[in-house]
């Protein structure tokens, strides 16, 4: 429906004297602005004081709307508020996730003496379950057994799922098998509650004994196998599924996306679109990370185009896929445009234009912005300050990084993580202050990791200073044995020193524990939008002998015009 039509059948409605016609205008489509005309209407009528009304103004305004701010003031103006009004914010808290606020408002209900009705006790169950609260979840499974209300099916799947994600997957278990059940919801999410426990072998025995499997069933599995790391396992069984639905292909997609596997990624998104399934917001929001971690801007252009023409949802989180997708493939200049349209943003908007303007070398540009971000009372979290360190780093401010640095748990109570630690290693080391980062280093209150004493030996090696010291040298040796690169780091480290027979044995160290000698590079790069992977010495690419003619041409060109390379940086190969 036209915004023309729906505000005329809107007006046309508010002339009835029948309440019942003009609540049914209260669709998932109907915007804020149509529900205060309605609302409006029904305080100028004194019609606001029905029951029903009232709790169906609310019920849309806290969960369909999800503007709970409104919400919350039309429950605070209202007198006489029954088990539904309180259900109905109970509901819209959990919606826009703040499980926090559900939880004070049932408590708060059942102060006030309101009786709570099983979709209190539902919605109240959820958040707890978001909060991991055992102990309170406990308490409500009672108050759940003293209401007569534990064999309800969908409170029993609530009550497993709470049980699950606060890691107790006995009690789970027992309440799945203590009376059985045909529901595949309920077997859907014993299963997937084996999967979160990490109980993959129980997940997978359930699945093979599921009596009605149904495409959810296939999801969850293929989900759960994604989750704890095997795609390829997900892949087979998304490759057998009888049935595939838009979540299916949209599962596959964020697996492989979460597993840095962004090429294959964007081959199931291609196989979707042959397949006919229309793509979501959700969907293209996945596709959008896909793209923006092999660079392939002319599809992300595409997804861009195609979100606008076929009028996607256009959430705060596909807006900033659009601005991660548009930063990390160097339009840090579109990324702006597309987050200054944006209609709403949350932190991680945010985050992702600080982001990547610290990566395009915009250092300034990027305190500006989060500047701008505190006055708008945006709250920053610990990946803000990675991007505001990272900035500070390429202005080479000292002084600012520290200051951000000392912001971050007195004025925000966030405790730095290794990644903070390791931003400031960087500034203090491209500044030339060795010593001070070395302090910094053992001042930390974890052990410090590869990142961060790459970034002391980066630091070493700019201002000329080989003579790392024994405690990097210590550091990197503590490191967990089957890391290669810490090896590789440390040989290059003795190589640098001329230590060779150091060198020497540390490739007999890699070679007794099995650690591979090569790693090769490798790079992307998207042609008429197909993502091309290429390694070193690769040969598998259909045009191998091409690649290497114009890669040699463009070798030679270099010499040619007198370019000599600088060794220095380069890591020594272990069979050099």
């Amino acid at each position: 429906m036209s915004c023309f039509s729906s505000l005329c059948a809107l007006r046309r409605q508010l002339k009835t004297s029948n309440p019942i016609k003009i609540i049914t205008l209260l669709q998932p489509w109907t915007s804020m602005e149509d529900f205060k005309q309605i609302h409006a209407h029904f305080l100028r009528s004194n019609r606001i004081m029905d029951s029903f009304i009232a709790a169906k103004m609310l019920e849309f305004c806290a969960v369909s709307a999800q503007n709970i701010d409104y919400a919350l003031r039309m429950f605070n103006n209202t007198d006489q508020r029954d088990a539904y009004l309180w259900t109905a914010m109970i509901r819209g808290f959990v919606k826009v996730r703040m499980p926090e606020k559900a939880i004070e408002f049932y408590c708060l209900m059942r102060s006030e003496g309101v009786q709570p009705n099983k979709f209190t006790f539902l919605f109240a169950l959820k958040a707890y379950s978001s909060i991991y609260n055992y102990q309170e979840g406990m308490v409500l499974h009672g108050k759940l057994l003293k209401n007569g209300l534990h064999f309800d099916e969908f409170l029993r799947n609530a009550l497993i799922h709470m049980y699950s994600k606060c890691r107790d997957i006995m009690a789970a278990r027992r309440l799945f098998y203590e009376i059985p059940t045909d529901n595949a919801v309920n077997w859907n999410t014993i299963i997937c509650a084996c999967f979160v426990c990490g109980d993959i072998e129980s997940a997978q025995k359930l699945f093979d004994e599921m009596p009605n499997k149904n495409v959810e069933s296939w999801n969850a599995v293929i989900s759960g196998y994604s989750k704890c790391g095997l795609v390829d396992v997900a892949r087979s069984l998304f490759d057998i599924m009888p049935e595939k639905d838009l979540v299916s292909w949209s599962v596959m997609i964020s697996s492989y996306v979460r597993s840095r596997r962004a090429a294959e990624a964007l081959n199931v998104f291609k196989d979707m679109q042959l397949s006919g399934i229309q793509p979501d917001s959700v969907t293209m929001a996945s596709v959008l990370s896909a793209c923006a971690q092999v660079g392939a801007l002319d599809m992300g252009r595409w997804i861009h185009a195609y979100v606008s023409k076929n009028k996607l949802r256009h959430d705060v989180f596909l807006g900033t896929s659009l601005v991660d997708m548009y930063a990390k493939c160097g339009c840090i200049d579109t990324a702006l445009q597309v987050f200054n349209s944006m209609p709403k943003r949350n932190v991680s908007s945010w985050n992702a234009l600080l982001c990547g303007l610290a990566m395009h070398g915009q250092g300034d540009e990027a305190l500006v912005l989060f500047k701008q971000m505190e006055s708008f009372g945006v709250v920053p979290n610990d990946v803000t300050f990675v991007a505001v360190l990272s900035a500070c780093s390429h202005i080479g401010s000292v002084d600012e990084g520290w200051k951000q640095f000392d912001r971050m748990d007195k004025e925000f109570s966030i405790i730095p993580k290794i990644e903070h630690y390791g931003c400031m290693v960087d500034i203090l080391g491209r500044a030339g202050l060795i010593d001070e980062a070395k302090n910094l280093i053992k001042s930390m209150p974890m052990e410090p990791n590869v990142i961060v004493w790459g970034a002391l030996l980066t630091a070493c090696k700019i201002h000329g200073d080989t003579d790392v010291g024994e405690d990097v040298v210590r550091g990197l040796e503590k490191m967990v044995p089957a890391d290669g690169w810490c090896y590789v780091l440390l040989s290059n480290i003795y190589a640098a020193r001329n230590q060779w027979g150091s060198v020497e044995k540390m490739r007999k160290t890699m070679r007794n524990i099995g650690i591979k000698e090569k790693v090769p590079g490798c790079s992307s790069v998207e042609v008429d939008g197909v993502v091309h992977e290429l390694f070193v010495n690769d040969k598998s690419h259909p045009d191998w002998r091409d690649i290497y003619e114009v890669t040699n041409r463009i070798n030679n060109h270099l010499e040619v015009e007198g370019y000599v390379s600088n060794p220095s940086w380069v890591l020594y190969n272990i069979d050099e």
